[in-house]
């Protein structure tokens, strides 16, 4: 099953910048530092020029493949009064009925390091790892839960994400935007897997 959670906005790129350009851009105003250029390519200074043409892109791309919304479902999922609420949905008196679960105003925090490879002529020269951190402020939520799913949200509160990223320990940027989320019932089609029917 493909589920996805819509946020506004979606990505972490478009959290930070208008995408996967923007981010690109950032990036290679830092490396354009010679300072900073030298010491990502201390161990092939050789690669420097080429580094300098094709790391932002890269960059870019892997802070615009981190999705937002898979990220706030990833953290839902992990959350112990929905679990509870999942199992509970299982038993006599529950089955085919979908219980309200009131979440009090919490956070999700995610932290991922993905890396790039730089290759000279076939042989691995570097590995360059970024660092993405991103914290989700969420007010008031309600949450459906109907045999074992999460199965709809209602916002009754602001949602922001605070997003931080960098390169080899240097900073690109950090940032705190709102989350536009309508102030519905979100449906969320056949549910988010909470908790499995007990064998």
């Amino acid at each position: 099953m493909n589920l996805t959670i819509t946020a506004n906005p979606g990505t972490a790129a478009l959290a930070l910048y208008d995408g996967a350009r923007g981010a690109a851009a950032a990036l290679a105003g830092l490396i354009r530092d010679p300072g900073v250029l030298s010491a990502l390519c201390r161990d092939a200074p050789d690669v420097a020029g080429q580094l300098l043409t094709q790391l932002p892109h890269a960059g870019g791309e892997l802070l615009n493949g981190l999705d937002l919304g898979t990220i706030l479902v990833g953290g839902w999922q992990k959350s112990r009064q929905l679990r509870a609420a999942a199992v509970r949905s299982h038993l006599d008196g529950y089955r085919g009925r979908t219980e309200r679960v009131l979440l009090a105003a919490h956070t999700i925090t995610s932290s991922h390091h993905p890396y790039v490879e730089v290759y000279a002529d076939e042989r691995r020269v570097l590995t360059l790892t970024f660092s993405i951190d991103m914290t989700f402020t969420i007010g008031l939520l309600h949450a459906g839960v109907r045999e074992g799913r999460l199965v709809s949200l209602h916002p009754g509160g602001d949602c922001e994400v605070t997003v931080g990223w960098g390169v080899e320990g240097y900073k690109i940027t950090e940032k705190k935007v709102p989350i536009r989320v309508p102030a519905v019932t979100i449906p969320v089609g056949a549910g988010i897997p909470l908790a499995a029917r007990p064998a």
